[in-house]
């Protein structure tokens, strides 16, 4: 299953931590500039568009590629 974490910048290292422990080093990440609570809703929609393409290209990668082979 096509899998991305969603954060903030904030937190880029312990998710790179937290992967690493599990053995997935791999795992995409698709970060925006902290924070994301307590920001209005058009602050959050613009936030995400930033990583839009991170996360499409994350979800629609063949398994090989997730694995970090070809």
């Amino acid at each position: 299953m096509p899998t991305v974490v969603v954060g903030t910048d904030e937190f880029q290292a312990l998710a790179h931590l937290e992967a690493k422990n599990r053995g997935l080093e791999a795992l995409p990440l698709a970060l925006v500039k902290h924070p994301l609570g307590g920001i209005k809703d058009d602050e959050v929609e613009r936030k995400a568009d930033t990583i839009v393409d991170v996360v499409a290209q994350a979800v629609s990668a063949g398994p090989a590629a997730r694995r970090g082979g070809s």
